[in-house]
This record gives structure tokens, C-alpha cells and sequence, in this order.
């Protein structure tokens, strides 16, 4: 699904963190699995933050940023 601008500016921070973890993930190459093993958090648990379902701690953007390899502050910027 492509979003317009537009819709990129009316989501929320969860959803664009969700989002740029996604395609942070999917430009490694990695499976869900992948990445929730290199982050120590459960798959079923990294699919909700994907789909915009889980308000994250710190704690977990740092691990996620941490397993991609990207700085934390990436995760959160829309764009």
C-alpha cells in the first residue's frame, strides 16, 4: 500500500515507528523472526509494533535500533 504525503503526515508516532522498523528490516533482508531474535523480543510482539499496535518502551526502540544497525531517532522520523 503507497501513502500519500499527506497520509504520511496524519499518522500517528507509533504507526511511523512501526512502519520504519518494517522497512528498516525488509532493506536487511530480514524476516520477522530474524530481527526478533537479534532484538531479544517475541515475533508475534515485533508484528504488532509493525502494524502500529504497540505503544514501545525506550528499551525496545533502543534494542530494535540496535539489531538493524540504524540510529533509534530513524525509527521515529516520518518521511
Amino acid at each position: 500500500m503507497h501513502r500519500t504525503a499527506t497520509e504520511f503526515a496524519d499518522m500517528t508516532l507509533i504507526e511511523t515507528f512501526g512502519r520504519n522498523v518494517r522497512q528498516a528490516r525488509k532493506d536487511k533482508g530480514w524476516t520477522q523472526e530474524q530481527l526478533a531474535f537479534e532484538a531479544g523480543v517475541k515475533r508475534a510482539y515485533l508484528s504488532e509494533v509493525e502494524n502500529g499496535q504497540r505503544n514501545v518502551s525506550l528499551d525496545v526502540v533502543e534494542k530494535l535500533a540496535k539489531a538493524l544497525e540504524i540510529p533509534a531517532n530513524s525509527l521515529l522520523m516520518a518521511g
